[in-house]
C-alpha cells in the first residue's frame, strides 16, 4: 500500500509540482526479514525508491546506525543515480534537519512532500514531529499503533498520570477526560485512532472518519494491530488512498518481522 500510494502520489503529481519530496521517518535498512521464515521482502525506502515515477528527493531517518548503515549501502548499489538525504538520529529530534533538507519552496517553483512514518510504537512517534513538518505541503501516511501498543497497554500503563506516552503521540493530555466520558460504549483503538485524526483536522488535514484508515490484524488470533491512516490537505489525496486501497492486496494478516 506504501508502493502504491507512493507511486500514484508521485505519478499524479509530476507535472503539477516541480519538486515532489518522499520522506521516511523510520526508515530501517530497506530490507524486512519475515520472523520465522526465511523470506526477505523489501521495505518502505526500498519500496518508494523503486516506482517507475521517481520521487526528486528522497529523505531517509534511522536513529539505528547498522540499519542506516545497511541502507545507505543498499542505495549505492541500486540507486546511485537518485538524489537521497540520510539523517541519522530519531526523527523526533532531527525534524528540523529533515526539515532543513526540503527545498524551500519560491515563486515558480513549488514543493510538495510525502511523508511515511511507521513507528514501532507509541513512544517513537510525537505529534509535535508531525506539527513541524506540517509547516510544509506534506501529505501523511501514518502507522497509529492502536491495537498493537495503545489498547494493550492502555490500563497498565498509559492511565497513569506520570506516563506522557499518548499525551505526546496526541499532542496533548486532555484525551484522558474526553476517554474517562466515553470509555464504557468505545474500544480505545477506536478512540485513539479518532482522536488522532480530529488533531489532524486542526493542522487543515482531511479525516473523513475511521473507515478511511486500513485495519492490519494478526495472523494467529486475528487481533487488530494498527491501522494505517492517510492525511492529505488536498481532496486528491483522499482519492489517491481509495485507489490505493482497492487496487492493493488486502493485508489482513501482517507477520511480525525485524527491520534488519
Amino acid at each position: 500500500m506504501v508502493r502504491n500510494y507512493a507511486q500514484i502520489f508521485a505519478n499524479s503529481m509530476k507535472k503539477k509540482w516541480d519538486c515532489r519530496v518522499y520522506i521516511d521517518l523510520f526508515a530501517g535498512a530497506g530490507r524486512s526479514k519475515i520472523e520465522g521464515t526465511s523470506r526477505i521482502v523489501l521495505a518502505s525506502p526500498l519500496l518508494a525508491l523503486g516506482i517507475s515515477d521517481k520521487f526528486d528527493l528522497y529523505i531517509f531517518c534511522e536513529k539505528d546506525e547498522t540499519k542506516m548503515d545497511a541502507l545507505k549501502q543498499r542505495v549505492r548499489m541500486n540507486y546511485s543515480d537518485i538524489n537521497v538525504e540520510f539523517i541519522p538520529g530519531d526523527s523526533n529530534s532531527q525534524v528540523n534537519q529533515i526539515i532543513s533538507k526540503i527545498p524551500q519552496a519560491r515563486q515558480a517553483f513549488k514543493v510538495l512532500a510525502f511523508c511515511f512514518a511507521d513507528p514501532y510504537n507509541l513512544k517513537s512517534l510525537n505529534f509535535a514531529t508531525v506539527e513541524s513538518l506540517s509547516q510544509r505541503f506534506v501529505d501523511f501516511l501514518i502507522l497509529i499503533p492502536s491495537g498493537m501498543d495503545a489498547a494493550r497497554n492502555v490500563d497498565i500503563h498509559y492511565l497513569n498520570p506520570k506516563n506522557k506516552t499518548i499525551d505526546n503521540f496526541l499532542g496533548t493530555p486532555e484525551w484522558r477526560d474526553e476517554w474517562q466520558k466515553v470509555s464504557i460504549s468505545t474500544r480505545f483503538d477506536e478512540f485513539l485512532t479518532n482522536y488522532y485524526g480530529r488533531n489532524m483536522e486542526k493542522l487543515r488535514y482531511y479525516y473523513p472518519g475511521i473507515e478511511s484508515t486500513q485495519l492490519i490484524r494478526s495472523d494467529e488470533k486475528n487481533l487488530p494491530l494498527y491501522r494505517l491512516a492517510l492525511f492529505s490537505r488536498a481532496r486528491l489525496g483522499e482519492n489517491f488512498w481509495k485507489e490505493t486501497k482497492k487496487y492493493s492486496d488486502p493485508q489482513l494478516t501482517f507477520h511480525f518481522g525485524c527491520r534488519g
